[in-house]
């Protein structure tokens, strides 16, 4: 009776499992209820059934690593309580708090309990495979939708007033394309899921061209190539980033087992395979040169300066958190509270920053290594990195050829993970976190060998470890050692690499006014001339200008500055809008005359709203301009009523600029703009 009662709670778990794998690409809301079944199912089984497998798959200490981060934030937060009350502090903590996703880490040794029978092995490798084309499938048809899939179905297939609609991301002829989501909410929780299920996808196909060409290779290579059409569409660069580290290990680490996979090749596959790479990257140019998104985020991987540089702010106002709470953090659920406490010292400092930082999300450290360390404190980060080395050591500790057709090469997605979660929160996004414990589980398990030909080899390798003795299998773990350690040190090195040079910069100086004109050339143009440091203003220019006197007649708008002051609530601003636009005296085709429209734009979140800032033209002023300083201070019409509360009643006055007076014939010379700290370049502002 009780062995029924066992094999029954099995069998449901293992159902409730497979149906997580077809519901998470889908709808988070579903997936989350078959986890909850897989775990009410399989938690009496995992604990009250001892299995020798547990041991063997190695999913116990991943999953005692990361419930130590947890633990660690949890009692971080409990000591910084107080005297509220108990009940209280739950309520709290479990709602706001990081411990919200804490069962969710029940599914690694639970996954990995079911992965452990290779009759279990072999339905789930269907399933994962099932849930890869699903995914695939959802962000190809949100890539032409202008509805969000997730809210369109869930509204009854109806678009209701008021949600939110897809991002433009350019044409491809007379085709509109969007950013693709699939059935999620951001691109970046699709690209994490992406992250999560292509590399094993890509890496299964890519180990059956040696085989016969049937019709479901066809079928693979056209769910691979969409695929990767979709992943570069949805401009997730860190997911990029993380997809591309992790076939760099593979092909390191079993660059021998890949060779063997390639098929003979005749001389005219050899042309056919050269004529479709070349036509890939004329493909990719033409979606570059169309798709306006694809082109800022190539560009600003190379950028120090750039708008879209929240992360400098997150990470400069996080590091002074962890300096001062070390050893235990600040506790699960106030990071928030705290970075707000530091961007507000910020904008004490830098009263400009005050709507760039009021934009920045502050819910999570955009890093997962620093959003825990944080939280839990240094060893929090410790056990962190434990956790990613335990992973690494699973991958290196055995041939890449041994995992081909097992479940663990089709969850190898989950070490993308670990440098994607350098630029973005992963782990702390439910939509991914869930997948990814249950691919953790996979992944540990799931490296036994489903097949016959990968049991011979894994004896034979045994066999041959033996003959060579004690002396291989110690170099060889010191081999697979060094491997994991330069896994995971390399990418937190090169990561610092990247970042120090940009934290070292002041606020103001990585701070970039936002510029708008109908001519992309004439935008770098400005921007590069918008000074930092007025001394500046005389310098020799790098080069001469790439734009012709009729593109530098064109207008442009610059974002000026908040017609109220600092804090919080504001009070309306006294003081005009001034600021100098300097001649170098070097300049050959400097303008004659300046034109300035005052613009006054709202102020809110667009990111939040998900609605554009309306704004009016107020004034317009005329200029004669001469070389070296030229005070600027157009007509305006200030506010005089109060705001309750930022962005209440809180505008930008913008300037439209439109230089003119250039001579024909020669490369016209942008002047060069100074707004001081608040647009105050003539007028000393007092409180």
């Amino acid at each position: 009776m009780k062995e029924t009662v066992w094999n029954r709670m099995e069998k449901v778990s293992l159902f409730s499992l497979c149906l997580f794998l077809v519901a998470f690409p889908l709808s988070v809301s579903v997936s989350q209820i078959f986890a909850g079944l897989t775990i009410a199912a399989g938690l009496p089984f995992l604990i009250l059934r001892k299995n020798e497998d547990d041991s063997k798959n190695g999913a116990l200490l991943p999953f005692l690593f990361f419930l130590g981060i947890y633990l660690l934030a949890f009692f971080s937060s409990l000591t910084r309580a107080g005297k509220n009350p108990i009940g209280s502090f739950f309520l709290t903590y479990v709602k706001r708090s990081e411990f919200g996703d804490f069962w969710m880490l029940f599914l690694l040794p639970i996954s990995a309990r079911i992965a452990s029978s290779e009759k279990n092995r072999t339905v789930l490798k269907r399933w994962i495979f099932f849930s890869a084309y699903l995914l695939v499938a959802t962000g190809c048809i949100s890539l032409f939708t202008e509805v969000r899939l997730g809210k369109f179905v869930s509204n009854g297939f109806k678009y209701a007033l008021g949600d939110r609609l897809q991002h433009f991301s350019g044409n491809v002829g007379p085709v509109k394309l969007y950013l693709p989501i699939g059935m999620m909410n951001t691109h970046l929780t699709y690209g994490g899921l992406l992250g999560l299920l292509l590399p094993g996808l890509i890496l299964e196909w890519f180990g059956t061209w040696n085989r016969k060409k049937d019709a479901f290779f066809w079928f693979q290579t056209v769910c691979v190539a969409i695929g990767l059409v979709v992943l570069l569409l949805n401009q997730s660069r860190s997911i990029w980033l993380g997809i591309f580290f992790l076939f760099l290990c593979c092909f390191l680490h079993g660059n021998r087992t890949l060779r063997k996979r390639l098929p003979s090749v005749s001389k005219r596959g050899k042309w056919t395979a050269v004529a479709i790479l070349v036509l890939i990257l004329l493909s990719s140019v033409f979606l570059l040169k169309d798709n306006w998104l694809i082109r800022r985020s190539v560009s600003q991987i190379f950028e120090i300066h750039n708008t879209e540089n929240q992360r400098y702010y997150i990470y400069k106002n996080t590091l002074p958190i962890i300096r001062e709470n070390p050893w235990f953090g600040v506790g699960g659920g106030n990071y928030t509270e705290f970075h707000r406490r530091r961007s507000e010292t910020m904008i004490a400092r830098e009263e400009q920053l005050w709507y760039e930082l009021s934009i920045t999300p502050r819910g999570h450290a955009h890093n997962d290594l620093l959003h825990w360390t944080t939280i839990g404190g240094v060893f929090a980060g410790i056990l962190f990195l434990i956790f990613w080395g335990k992973l690494f050591l699973s991958f290196f500790g055995r041939n890449l050829e041994e995992r081909f057709e097992t479940l663990s090469l089709r969850s190898i997605g989950i070490l993308a993970l670990f440098p994607a979660g350098f630029f973005q929160c992963y782990l702390l996004d439910d939509e991914v976190v869930l997948p990814f414990f249950v691919f953790c589980g996979f992944f540990l398990a799931g490296k036994n060998a489903d097949a016959g030909s990968s049991e011979t080899t894994t004896v034979q390798n045994e066999g041959s470890a033996k003959g060579f003795g004690l002396g291989a299998a110690f170099r060889k773990r010191i081999r697979v050692l060094i491997q994991t350690v330069s896994a995971l040190g390399i990418p937190l090195f090169l990561y610092w690499i990247f970042w120090i040079p940009r934290l070292n910069l002041e606020p103001l100086e990585a701070y970039n006014r936002r510029i708008r004109s109908a001519d992309p050339g004439l935008i770098r143009e400005v921007q590069k001339n918008i000074l930092k440091f007025e001394s500046n203003w005389n310098e020799k220019r790098d080069g001469a200008s790439g734009i012709s006197p009729r593109q530098a007649e064109l207008p442009f708008q610059v974002e000026g500055c908040l017609t109220h002051r600092y804090p919080d609530p504001p009070q309306p601003r006294t003081e005009p809008f001034t600021f100098r636009i300097y001649v170098p005296e070097r300049d050959e085709n400097p303008p004659a005359h300046a034109e300035i429209t005052m613009i006054e734009r709202e102020s809110f979140d667009q990111d939040q709203a998900y609605w554009a800032h309306a704004e009016k033209e107020l004034k317009t002023s005329r200029f004669e301009l001469k070389k070296g300083k030229n005070p600027i201070r157009p007509e305006d019409v200030l506010p005089k009523g109060p705001s309750l509360g930022f962005p209440n009643g809180v505008f930008f006055h913008d300037f439209r600029i439109r230089f003119s007076g250039f001579h024909n014939g020669k490369k016209a010379d942008i002047p060069r703009l100074y707004f001081g700290r608040i647009c105050d370049t003539e007028l000393p502002l007092t409180r």
